[in-house]
This record gives structure tokens, sequence and C-alpha cells, in this order.
């Protein structure tokens, strides 16, 4: 029962936000599609990478990079005021007439908003990255085209990409917890001056620190999580920073980057021993706690 709760919990955010979150995920490859045929495409000669071939995968990685982060922003900024969503449209009344528990019901609003709606927004823009690849390269470079890209390499190449795409978010997501966690806190007791509140101590405490104490350690954490984050993302290894080497054909750059995705896949999970990881995760914990007690409370 406890798990058929929580799958209605997850359906109950999906049927009242998807419509919003599609029209956001649909935005980039619609935009990108009505501007193809007037757009300017031109690439610089490789000698290991045919043209088509860099187009089909410039294309492939734009589409599903802008989908991603345009609804990750947008979910990542709707996330503080859903601490007393319920409470303001008064279906709070609604869902405490069922036999589920706060927890559940915030920890499903949580993982909807801050995980699976960006992960379903990359397997989207992968969907309609496919379609634009085809449509450049028949603008580009005609029909002809489509049969000069080796299409299982770039598909091979590309569902690697989305592997490793897949569990960057998942683990960005831990890092970045902390941080959005903070604010849903700060907005349901403190309602709409919760967020303001909360930047305004951070700045104001990491500039009196500085100055008047020589102490960074605000900066140094922040940095800390967002390194961290970007690292889970994407380059846990630091490889692409230093530069790849050039490839001797496009089969041995395939199967290089493919190699290079599954590792780099091992370092970031690797990665989640780090002190600060941990640490952002009890700071998560400790405010989800206070997110029900801020239930309980209300009602």
């Amino acid at each position: 029962m406890t798990s058929q709760r929580f799958k209605t919990l997850l359906h109950r955010e999906w049927m009242q936000h998807h419509a919003g979150w599609l029209m956001v995920m649909l935005a980039v490859p619609l935009i990108a599609l009505l501007a193809l045929p007037w757009g300017k495409v031109e690439l610089a000669p490789d000698d290991h990478m045919p043209p088509p071939t860099i187009l089909a995968l410039l294309a492939l990685t734009g589409v599903v990079m802008a989908t991603w982060a345009l609804s990750w922003m947008v979910t990542m900024f709707q996330l503080p005021g859903l601490a007393r969503r319920d409470q303001q449209d008064r279906s709070i009344e609604f869902w405490l007439s069922l036999p589920g528990s706060h927890s559940e019901s915030i920890a499903a609003t949580l993982l909807m908003h801050a995980l699976f709606v960006p992960l379903l927004a990359v397997l989207v823009g992968a969907a309609a990255g496919l379609l634009l690849c085809a449509g450049a390269l028949i603008k580009v470079y005609g029909f002809a085209s489509l049969a000069q890209v080796s299409w299982g390499m770039v598909l091979g190449a590309g569902f690697a990409g989305l592997l490793r795409l897949l569990l960057g978010v998942t683990l960005m997501t831990l890092w970045f917890a902390p941080l959005f966690m903070i604010l849903m806190v700060a907005s349901a007791w403190l309602k709409r001056w919760g967020t303001p509140l909360v930047i305004a101590a951070t700045v104001i405490g990491g500039n009196v620190l500085t100055r008047v104490y020589d102490n960074r350690i605000v900066w140094e954490l922040l940095q800390a999580q967002a390194q961290g984050a970007g690292k889970a993302f994407f380059d846990a290894s630091d490889t692409l920073r230093h530069g790849l080497k050039e490839p001797a054909d496009l089969g041995s750059f395939i199967t290089e980057a493919s190699r290079w995705m599954l590792e780099d896949s091992v370092t970031a999970i690797s990665q989640l021993a780090s002190p600060h990881l941990i640490g952002g995760l009890l700071i998560s914990a400790a405010c989800f706690y206070l997110l029900v007690l801020y239930r309980r409370r209300a009602n």
C-alpha cells in the first residue's frame, strides 16, 4: 500500500504540471525546427570526421543540452514555492484525508520536480535531437548526406553520452540538494520573504566573514558544492579540461569517446564519498524534517 500511495502522489504531481513541463521541454526543439529553414551552418573542415558526421553530433548534443538546461532551470525556480503550495490552494485538506504521510507527499514532490522531470527532459531532447539531426543534414548537405553519416557509430556514442548524462543529472541533484532544500525550508517557514532572506544572509554573511575576519568559508563551501555538482554532471576525471588527443579516424573517435564516458561515470560515482556531498546530504535530511514539521504544525 505504501508503494501504491507513493505512485499516486507522483502521478498527482505529473497530472498537475505535465502540460507546462511538456511545453518547456518542446520549446527548444520547436524553436530550432522553426529556425532551421532560415538558419546558416558553417563547419570547419576536419580530416578525421566528415562534416555531415560533425553536424549530426553537434545538433544532437546541442538540442539535448538546451532542452535539459531550460527544463532544469524552470523546475528549480518552482521548487521553493512548492513547500506552501498545498496550503495556498487548499488541496492539503484532500490529501490529508488519504492514508498517506507528510513525508511521502513531500518526497514525491521533490523527486518529481528535482529529478524525474530533468531526466525526462534529457530523453525528450535526445528524441527530438535525432529528428533535428536529419533536418540539419538535409538543409546543409542535401538528402545524400544521410547516407554519408555512420549512424551506427553516432547512435552508439550518443547512447553512451545519454547514459552518462542521465547519471550526471542524478548525481548533480544530490550535490545541489542542500541548496534548494534550504530555500524550500525558508520559503515554508518565512513565506515570501524566505528566499530573499536566505540569499541576503548568505551574501552579507559571506562578505562580513571575508572582509572582517578574513574567513572565506561561505564562498569555499558554495564553490565546493558547485564544483562537485559540475564534475558529477560531466567530466568528473577532468579529461576534457586537459583536452582529448586527436582521433585517427571516426571509428577511433567514437570508440575512445564511449570508453571515456564509461570511465568518467565510474569516477563520478566514486566521488560520492566526498565529505562535502555527505555533509550536504545531512543538511538536506535536516531540511526535509523541517518541511515535514512545518506541514504538521500548519495543519
